[in-house]
């Protein structure tokens, strides 16, 4: 698991005029638990300094029994409404190795008071607490047999699916989208209801096994089971 604390501050353009938010405070604490297993750990990085949203911030999460690094970078954009917020827009996890190739991302966002996540996206009468991505990007090396073997012409530069639930399939429709940037980056970008910046304390990133993306991207025939 790989938590980004944020910390609390006040919003403000950066300088190169996009519309991203400044947070003041603890600066960025990442913890590391192994799955399954008794591995833990805990490393803080730029304590006491700022973090900004559109900085990309290098993280550790459990990979191909180990511990790998991936790089997180949350984003927010100015909603034109009549309170006028800064809200989280994108989350954006690159750098990815292909040790994690046919695994989930649960993400989930806390602030600094409530042990509960808060609401990602919201669009009456349905709400998102969490997205669970399934990214792919082909077969690890040492792994030439694995499921996805079958299936390297479309999954091999990347491909990302997203759900609602941290076990079962759920669409996020009209309130989150997921697409692969690249081999070994994606973005979940939230579309409508938006968490305001000021309540984005902690970005928590769990791996697990895969529970549901394997499955929907065969029904969509986009991979072939071996």
């Amino acid at each position: 698991m790989s938590i980004l604390d944020l910390g609390n501050g006040p919003s403000r353009p950066s300088a190169s005029g996009k519309s991203k938010k400044a947070i003041l405070g603890l600066g960025l604490l990442v913890a590391v638990l192994g799955i399954g297993s008794t591995l833990a750990s805990t490393i803080s990085i730029n304590a006491n300094q700022a973090i900004e949203f559109g900085q990309g911030v290098q993280e550790s999460v459990y990979c191909g029994g180990g511990q790998k690094s991936i790089t997180v970078t949350p984003i927010s954009a100015f909603s034109n409404s009549e309170t006028g917020t800064f809200g989280l827009s994108e989350i954006q996890i690159s750098d990815i190795p292909d040790d994690c190739s046919d695994m989930n991302f649960v993400i989930k966002v806390y602030d600094s008071s409530s042990p509960d996540p808060k609401r990602l996206a919201y669009s009456a009468p349905n709400s998102l607490g969490l997205v669970n991505v399934w990214w792919a990007n082909g077969c690890p090396d040492d792994e030439p047999s694995c499921r996805l073997s079958q299936s390297l012409g479309l999954v091999a530069d990347g491909y990302a699916l997203a759900s609602a639930m941290t076990q079962d399939y759920s669409p996020a429709t009209g309130l989150a989208s997921v697409a692969a940037d690249n081999s070994a980056s994606f973005t979940v970008r939230f579309l409508s209801g938006r968490l305001p910046s000021n309540d984005v304390r902690k970005i928590v990133i769990e791996t697990q096994e895969d529970t549901f993306g394997f499955e929907q991207c065969v029904a969509a025939g986009d991979c072939t089971e071996n």
